[in-house]
């Protein structure tokens, strides 16, 4: 119960931000890149460029190619991105119209063990009472969920 506690909070934190572990790695291959970028390019490509093209034009080539690096960074972030987001919203929806946690194994061996010790002219309108509270407290996040909406 509490893997899918957390399981549950990590989709919810997905769903809102977008971020997952994928975005990391782009960020951090978004800043190698650059760096590889900058110490070669500076030292190489522009004594080249200033032979060919001269000073000016040497520096404006040189950054145009940082800006082409940064722009197709963060497009690829930007649609890892959105993917993250669309999974989790996409998962987050089939587990709540998934098997309810009232029919767990689990749960529901806890409740047969309860009612051999109690006895089950004692649980039977207790249990009842709680699905009832359960019904009730599902419907109520349904019906905020659509105003929401």
């Amino acid at each position: 119960m509490l893997k899918n506690l957390v399981h549950d909070i990590t989709l919810a934190v997905q769903a809102r931000s977008g971020l997952n572990a994928g975005l990391f790695v782009w960020l951090a291959l978004i800043a190698l890149a650059s760096l590889t970028a900058f110490a070669f390019l500076c030292v190489a490509a522009y004594v080249w460029l200033v032979l060919q093209f001269g000073t000016i034009f040497a520096a404006l080539i040189m950054a145009g190619v940082f800006i082409l690096i940064a722009i197709i960074g963060a497009i690829v972030f930007a649609i890892s991105r959105r993917r993250a987001r669309e999974r989790a919203i996409l998962e987050r929806a089939a587990r709540a119209r998934g098997s309810s946690w009232l029919f767990d194994p689990k749960i529901l061996g806890v409740a047969v063990q309860a009612g051999r010790a109690l006895g089950w002219e004692r649980i039977v309108p207790v249990a009842l009472l709680g699905l009832l509270a359960a019904q009730w407290a599902r419907d109520g996040r349904e019906r905020k969920a659509d105003d929401a909406t």
